[in-house]
């Protein structure tokens, strides 16, 4: 697009919000994370003390790719949700990896375990804010009243219609007349 609202450094897209573009680049995050849980379950497994758990791992990069479906949506307030919902069953999982007699294996899981709970606070605060702008009593309203839902405008489409009306009067008072 190279209008005046993209020159100017202005949002092309003023329907899309801020959480609406939080979610959209969280959703490409989950098609990342669900590469690497797919394609390197056993280095996952072997980093974090998951040994014998890699189809569990490679079942999260499948729920990666549904969530990031999800998130691209249309439907992006649930999707978030979703996810928030999937990060706590990756801690839950990954924490399991905190009695492993490694010590390497231990501080891994806590690691990755920090990094999921920031993973669900993000996206808790994404649904959140998705939700907040759905709903018009806590969010804030849309004001649309200048938009007629015609490209060009009413004056356009008055102009055109009353254009393309002309030949028909034209021919039904020739028919009228014979």
């Amino acid at each position: 697009m190279t209008d005046a609202a993209t020159l100017s450094g202005e949002r092309a897209d003023r329907s899309t919000t801020t959480a609406l573009r939080a979610a959209r680049m969280m959703g490409w995050t989950s098609f990342g994370l669900a590469a690497l849980f797919i394609a390197r379950p056993g280095q996952i497994a072997r980093t974090l003390g998951l040994e014998g758990k890699e189809n569990l791992i490679r079942g999260f990069g499948v729920q990666e790719v549904l969530a990031g479906m999800g998130a691209l949506s249309i439907d992006a307030p649930t999707a978030m949700w979703a996810r928030a919902g999937g990060d706590v069953i990756h801690i839950a999982a990954t924490a399991t990896a905190l009695r492993s007699e490694d010590p390497r294996q231990r501080r891994n899981a806590g690691w990755a375990i920090a990094a999921l709970g920031g993973f669900l606070l993000v996206d808790a605060l994404i649904a959140a804010r998705l939700g907040a702008e759905r709903n018009p009593e806590r969010g804030e309203r849309r004001d649309y009243a200048d938009r007629s839902g015609f490209p060009k405008g009413i004056p356009s489409t008055r102009q055109r219609s009353s254009a393309d009306a002309e030949p028909q009067r034209r021919t039904a008072a020739v028919t009228a007349t014979a």
